[in-house]
């Protein structure tokens, strides 16, 4: 991502929700972790590579109180097209608690003609990275120079757009900050790959243990009445630290 993207964001205000404790993500003992960066927990499933940061976020440090950033990387090296979907990610506690990934884009619409709802202007430049990627039709006006999946079917869910976007909008104004920076939904091609911020609400620091949950699901035309085939899911532990 340009070092000069954050010249160019307009932030504005975050919507404080008051507390004092506060939980921090540290890689579990069992995780795996990439050589030489420990912070960075990753799984493999069915030849897709999911890697995660949880300490990645370098915008505003007032976002932190409102939302949970992940940096996430993917990396297709299956033969399948693979989705990315906000409902296929989440942070699940050890009791069973989840903090779904939360859209951090307004779409509404029926299921075959969503719109993006939001008067906002293309990005000059994507503040997520990507190679054999597609982007959602619904977004694909944001940017310009990504190609486009025609096929909104595979990707787009009303009810979870309607549930977690205001559950979104209730934890952080959406700044331009927060919205270049985030991973769109879209397909990732074999020998593809994408790279951006999901957003989760703060986890409670009492939480003791949790995971980040990714299902990988390939699209294919046989299936596309039911969104793809669902080839595993991608789990990385992580140990919640309170602090104050």
């Amino acid at each position: 991502m340009p070092r000069n993207i954050f010249r160019r964001l307009v932030l504005l205000t975050v919507v404080p929700l008051g507390g004092c404790a506060s939980a921090a993500l540290l890689p579990a003992p069992a995780a795996r972790t990439v050589p030489g960066a420990t912070n960075t927990l990753v799984d493999e499933v069915a030849g897709v590579r999911v890697t995660v940061q949880a300490d990645a976020w370098q915008g505003s440090r007032s976002v932190l109180g409102q939302v949970q950033p992940m940096r996430v990387t993917i990396d297709n090296h299956s033969r399948s097209t693979v989705r990315v979907r906000y409902g296929d990610f989440a942070l699940v506690t050890a009791k069973g608690r989840r903090y779904p990934a939360l859209p951090p884009f307004r779409v509404e619409g029926e299921l075959l003609s969503p719109t993006l709802s939001m008067g906002l202007s293309p990005f000059a430049t994507p503040g997520f990275s990507y190679r054999r990627f597609y982007v959602a039709p619904y977004f694909a006006r944001l940017y310009p120079g990504v190609p486009v999946y025609t096929r909104s079917y595979v990707l787009y869910d009303p009810g979870y757009y309607a549930f977690w976007y205001a559950d979104f909008a209730r934890a952080v104004r959406p700044s331009v900050e927060v919205l270049a920076l985030a991973l769109p939904e879209g397909v990732i091609e074999p020998d593809g790959q994408v790279s951006g911020f999901l957003y989760f609400r703060t986890v409670d620091p009492d939480a003791g243990t949790l995971s980040f949950r990714a299902s990988i699901v390939a699209v294919h035309d046989g299936t596309a009445a039911t969104g793809g085939l669902v080839l595993g899911e991608a789990v990385m532990p992580y140990v919640v630290e309170k602090r104050r």
